[in-house]
């Protein structure tokens, strides 16, 4: 009897099969579009954030390589400084020096030594030495 019904009404069962096949078909075609559409708006949706990422860095090296180079000036700067005074320190050493060898010299001429001892003594030039002694010497 069942077998009977199927076999009278084999070609509607087939044409019912076929037609939800279609509709399956169709169904599987629309949401595989639609998970592609929702996939392409999240990859263009990443790649957008990545290049505001992109630009945002871009921005913050060019700052931090202006910051650098202004650091750089600084850093110059700073050296020329210390490099000019390293010179007056020196500069001010061999001047406190020679005062202190004038000082000795000057004693040295009022205390009555002769002009080969305070040569001997205080390294002074010739000329300086006898300018000490002519006004010094007692």
């Amino acid at each position: 009897m069942f077998v009977d019904y199927l076999l009278s009404n084999f070609e509607i069962f087939i044409f019912f099969s076929i037609c939800l096949l279609v509709i399956g078909f169709f169904l599987i075609f629309f949401f595989q579009n639609l998970k592609f559409q929702n996939n392409k708006d999240a990859i263009t949706a990443y790649a957008d954030v990545i290049n505001k990422n992109n630009k945002e860095i871009k921005e913050y090296l060019i700052v931090v390589g202006n910051l650098l180079e202004h650091q750089k000036k600084e850093l110059i700067n700073l050296s020329d400084k210390i490099s000019f005074i390293e010179r007056e320190i020196s500069r001010l050493g061999n001047i406190k020096g020679s005062e202190d060898m004038l000082s000795i010299a000057i004693d040295m001429a009022k205390n009555g030594n002769n002009r080969e001892e305070i040569k001997n003594k205080t390294g002074l030039r010739e000329d300086e030495i006898e300018a000490i002694y002519t006004y010094y010497k007692k």
